[in-house]
């Protein structure tokens, strides 16, 4: 039993104060590198889900001769039948076999899904009428003509695949920043003013990657996966086009 007389050790409130003021400074100087450290992880799991969608795309174009095309919904489906004014859509993540969360970035939005029209049109199952070709999907797709819709270039506006090989896929992880689908099909605004960023959001065919730069009021934080037709087959198909 304590003494009624006897003093009981305790912090001060002046040390109490001091402790607070210390961890609230460290903790302050802790934030910019945990942020920095989510955005990284962030950008990981998008390279990640790019990565797994051009394995799927390679294999898809080994069974059916073509690219599919973009889905115009959230709801994966690949159109029948894409153009120029609908190359750009949504990852057709269920015509690709794959989950709805693989078609999303590391921030958990939907990646915009390009395609080189020619690579996805059916008539490339008949353009060629030579029965060696026909049986050969492989063959069939590395013989389709581009179509010159797609280009991806630097910041400094040098093109990154040149002829005679075409893009033929890109994929746009938007980054926080907008620019990405919604789940109703409008697109979220860009909070920033960097052209490339509002080029990327267009979807008119001219795409550009570069070092991301997160400082207001030049903000680019896309993530951008592009794939040429030759590359497609060699790296991921496993089968080089032969020229």
């Amino acid at each position: 039993m304590l003494q009624p007389n006897k003093t009981i050790p305790a912090f001060a409130l002046l040390e109490v104060a001091i402790a607070l003021s210390i961890l609230g400074v460290i903790a302050y100087m802790g934030m910019p590198l945990l942020g920095k450290v989510q955005h990284w992880q962030q950008v990981k799991v998008t390279h990640a889900h790019q990565e797994k969608i051009v394995e799927s795309l390679a294999g898809y174009v080994l069974m059916n001769k073509r690219l599919p095309c973009p889905a115009l919904s959230a709801n994966g489906e690949a159109q029948a039948v894409c153009t120029n004014d609908t190359k750009a859509g949504f990852v057709p993540y269920k015509t690709l076999g794959i989950d709805e969360k693989t078609a999303k970035d590391g921030n958990h939005h939907w990646m915009t899904y390009v395609v080189e029209p020619n690579l996805a049109s059916p008539r490339i199952s008949f353009i060629y009428t030579d029965p060696t070709l026909a049986i050969d999907p492989k063959t069939v797709f590395c013989k389709a003509p581009s179509g010159g819709n797609l280009n991806v270039q630097t910041a400094d506006k040098q093109s990154c695949v040149v002829a005679p090989d075409f893009v033929a896929v890109v994929l746009i992880a938007h980054g926080n920043s907008g620019g990405y689908a919604l789940d109703n099909g409008t697109i979220q605004p860009v909070d920033g003013g960097d052209i490339d960023k509002i080029n990327n959001v267009a979807r008119g065919g001219a795409f550009t990657t570069k070092t991301q730069q997160r400082i207001a009021p030049s903000i680019f934080d896309d993530t951008l996966l592009y794939v040429s037709r030759n590359n497609l087959m060699a790296q991921w198909a496993k089968f080089p086009c032969r020229r």
